[in-house]
């Protein structure tokens, strides 16, 4: 037997992007099979390829990670290993059972009980129904809804769900798993029990593919990454090397592109501008962890405004908030009209652990809590740190500590 159990060859995929079905694609839909009828020219429909010529293939017992930008295709090849959907070319192997944890409960009728949802789930997952039964006990007990097993799902919570369908997938035995953000959601115990999932599945020489936009997760269990960006293969190879190149590309794109989105205000407070410069006051967008880190927020005000806050807020590439920082509304204060001002926020020193952030950059009222301005994804940056042999912090928070045996 072939101690490959994933292997690509010129994956690609394809959508023709289509209106909804209104008045106006109607019309489009009559247009264009009249002038079939007529043998006139038909303009083509616009398509999009969300995978072109991906290609590698992963031993028994390998971990990758995927990495890149909001659809990039991450989800897509997933969806094709997992035969959700299918290549528009190229092909695909993948030998041995396959569990999917791409969208947990998408087997689940929300009619049915949660036990009727596990023989179907278990079914679509390829357990037959005696290894289904065999194995229903510890299903439930892993999923802890023993007292809510005979309720109908409709009923769950979207929680309860989760646990659910991780539950059944966890419990398929399968030669080759696939994760789509599953260790960024639930509770701290369903987390914990992915992870240990996981480990279980290296221990056993299961080959896994992680596609996380937490770059911790990805550091920390995979042995190999796969950059994905505009559909094809940006880079692939070893975790840090990967990784290396990608925070890279993400703080030279930070560079050069901004894009904030704007919310609707009252229009008497604006943010134009938001830079993040090092310690010489030059901009920069790649910092250390521990560096000092200046953020200079350029704005307007039409009129005083008193009570007024500006707020920034930390994301990760997901969007995810990461907490943030405010203004006393007592102590910095718009007392006459600015036409161009400057606020500058120090972070000294930065405690972010390696990966790529943005900012979020408001200006409200500090009573009503009404906005002036909301300026989302500011600006982003990139930050460096330990390399993935440094297992001593995770998470995207750096604590400063110290270990020391008391006995």
């Amino acid at each position: 037997m072939s101690d490959t159990t994933v292997e690509l060859s010129n994956v690609a995929k394809r959508y023709r992007l289509r209106r909804g079905w209104h008045v106006t694609s109607l019309r489009d839909e009559v247009g264009r099979l009249t002038a079939q009828l007529l043998r006139r020219p038909v303009p083509p429909r616009e398509e999009f390829w969300a995978l072109r010529d991906i290609t590698f293939s992963l031993p028994r017992g390998e971990v990758l990670g995927l990495v890149g930008p909001n659809g990039a295709g991450k989800s897509t090849l997933l969806k094709i290993l997992s035969r959700v959907t299918v290549p528009t070319s190229g092909s695909f192997v993948v030998r041995g059972r396959l569990g999917a944890l791409i969208e947990i409960g998408a087997g689940f009728h929300p009619e049915l009980t949660g036990r009727e949802n596990i023989a179907l789930n278990g079914v679509i997952l390829g357990m037959s129904r005696r290894e289904i039964q065999s194995k229903f006990d510890r299903i439930v007990a892993f999923a802890e809804l023993d007292r809510f097993i005979d309720t109908p799902i409709k009923y769950y919570s979207s929680g309860m769900q989760m646990r659910l369908g991780f539950a059944v997938a966890a419990h398929t035995d399968p030669d080759v798993l696939l994760i789509d953000e599953i260790l960024a959601v639930g509770d701290a115990s369903f987390q914990a029990k992915c992870a240990n999932k996981i480990a279980e599945l290296k221990e056993q020489r299961k080959t896994i593919i992680l596609c996380s936009h937490n770059l911790p997760s990805i550091t920390e269990h995979a042995t190999s990454a796969l950059w994905v960006d505009g559909g094809r293969t940006r880079m692939i190879g070893e975790t840090d090397a990967v990784l290396d190149t990608y925070l890279e590309h993400v703080a030279t794109e930070a560079a050069s592109i901004h894009t904030g989105e704007t919310s609707a205000g009252e229009g008497l407070a604006r943010i134009h501008q938001v830079v993040t410069l090092n310690y010489a006051e030059q901009p920069e967008t790649r910092f250390d962890r521990g560096d000092r880190v200046l953020i200079d927020i350029t704005f307007s005000a039409a009129q005083p405004l008193p009570g007024v806050v500006f707020h920034v807020s930390a994301h990760d590439l997901q969007g995810y908030p990461l907490g943030g920082v405010a203004t006393d509304p007592d102590t910095l204060k718009i007392t006459a009209p600015v036409e161009r001002g400057v606020l500058r926020l120090t972070l000294d020193p930065i405690l972010f652990n390696r990966g790529a952030y943005s900012l979020s950059v408001g200006i409200l009222e500090s009573t009503t809590k009404r906005y002036y301005d909301l300026k989302r994804q500011a600006t982003r940056f990139a930050i460096d740190g330990p390399r993935a042999a440094d297992r001593e912090t995770y998470g995207h928070v750096y604590y400063p500590h110290r270990w020391e045996s008391l006995r």
